[in-house]
């Protein structure tokens, strides 16, 4: 039965109404005794008519006490009756405070919060069965709506922020009009370099895409529509395969194939990259323990996984890599953690303490050097990596390009000096697998050796 707002207050005026009226008739109890006490006396008194002389005036001090008796009586018994009825009023007003004023007073200043853009806790008061309740559960719908709202502006404008520009159109040729000749001037100043054009706003088709991508993207995985696949990693000295790389995919339900570069970045600007690394990551870990080896580094192939920034930041990762590694069974020496070099521009404490965690587990840290500058490699050259990643980028045309034949095989040395692997990614011409070979690098990676598929072709190239 709802105990509504109108029937507590009604239930506290008539608590209050109770006390006082048992005050009234306390006291009225109280005033009876002592006017009867006074009675008996006044009716002593006329009786002593009666009696001696000798004996008048030690009656009448005896009647005299009595009457002083009944009145301090009284006084201390009204003292007590105002005292123990003046608590429970009290009590009374404490609990109209905390059942009514209170919870009313709350909910003004959530409001007044929540007017000027602030974000607020949930509300306790959302689980009484009362108006305060409902008043509190919509403010706390409101407040989610609001945080949704302003997620949602930021994620569009981050959008916006991102689009590419559109091209500028050129300008429209002007007619030449036929002037007098003028003089011409002793020095032109040097025309100013044209503004930049703005970037144009995508178009709201774009944007709605993107909204409606990233809804879908929270259920993908759990409506079968996102798979992992392997690109095979191999050696460059003997074409032998030592491991495979995890590449997510994702087949929409109606668009069909989307690519990586589509909602890897939509996946990274949520928290949504953390709940899919960590599917990417127990899969993976599963499907390279059941792959053909003796169970040990040197005879079995390992896994690399991709890994973010907000993953190696989230507090939880250590413990999700040895669950993950527990239930497979895989070693964690196999198991090889890629990362984007970038992450370690910052130098963020936390990361830095994740990845020494996972480095004491036993796992291989690689660093995806593609596209890295001068201060990025320096950044990578000083970390305690077990790999390196060179890009597509600094390999193509190596049979043509001295300069890029020269870059790559700078920082294969680099690796080599350092001891660690340097892995080239990005291979689609056997011509670049010979380059790479004389330049001494352990593994390669591309197409020409083979595209990604799925875990049962791994075992099968595995076992041939």
């Amino acid at each position: 039965m709802r105990f509504g707002l109108q029937a507590r207050f009604i239930a506290i005026l008539l608590l209050a109404g109770a006390i006082a009226l048992g005050a009234v008739f306390v006291l009225h109890r109280q005033l009876e005794a002592r006017d009867r006490a006074v009675a008996e006396a006044v009716q002593n008194l006329i009786d002593l008519g009666g009696v001696r002389q000798a004996n008048q005036e030690q009656m009448q001090g005896e009647i005299t006490a009595r009457i002083e008796a009944a009145d301090h009586s009284y006084r201390v018994d009204l003292s007590l009756t105002v005292f123990v009825f003046g608590l429970l009023l009290a009590g009374v007003a404490w609990l109209a405070w905390q059942m009514l004023v209170r919870p009313i007073l709350g909910l003004a200043e959530i409001a007044q919060r929540i007017e000027a853009g602030d974000e607020v806790a949930p509300l306790v008061d959302s689980q009484r069965d009362d108006e305060i309740g409902d008043l509190a559960c919509a403010f706390n719908t409101l407040n989610d709506a609001l945080i949704a709202l302003r997620q949602r502006m930021d994620h569009d404008a981050g959008l916006i922020e991102r689009a590419p520009p559109a091209p500028v159109p050129d300008a429209p040729s002007t007619t030449m009009v036929m002037k007098p000749p003028a003089p011409k001037p002793a020095a032109a100043p040097s025309p100013a370099p044209p503004t930049p054009a703005p970037k144009p706003a995508p178009p709201p088709q774009d944007i709605e895409r993107q909204r409606r991508l990233e809804d879908d993207l929270r259920e993908a995985w759990q409506r079968g529509e996102m798979s992992v696949l392997y690109q095979p990693i191999h050696s460059v000295a003997d074409g032998s395969m030592r491991g495979a790389e995890a590449l997510l995919r994702w087949q929409h339900r109606i668009e069909g194939a989307i690519s990586p570069h589509e909602f890897i970045p939509l996946a990274e600007r949520s928290d949504l990259i953390v709940a899919l690394g960590r599917h990417v990551l127990v899969q993976a870990c599963s499907d390279a323990g059941l792959w053909p080896g003796d169970g040990t580094p040197e005879h079995s192939p390992f896994i690399s996984v991709n890994v973010s920034e907000r993953q190696l930041r989230d507090q939880q990762m250590f413990e999700y890599v040895v669950e993950a590694l527990r239930k497979s069974g895989l070693a964690a020496s196999r198991l090889h953690l890629e990362m984007q070099v970038s992450v370690l521009r910052d130098g963020d404490p936390a990361i830095e303490a994740m990845l020494e965690q996972l480095r004491g587990l036993g796992v291989q840290i690689w660093l995806d050097a593609t596209g890295a500058d001068a201060s990025d490699q320096e950044r990578w050259m000083k970390a305690p990596v077990s790999g390196v990643k060179v890009g597509r980028s600094r390999i193509q045309g190596k049979t043509a390009q001295a300069a890029d034949m020269a870059s790559t095989g700078a920082i294969v040395a680099t690796a080599r000096a350092l001891r660690i692997v340097a892995v080239v990614v990005g291979v689609e011409e056997l011509s670049e697998l010979n380059v790479l070979k004389e330049q001494g690098a352990d593994l390669a990676q591309g197409y020409v050796l083979c595209k990604p598929v799925g875990t049962a072709e791994i075992g099968r190239r595995l076992l041939a």
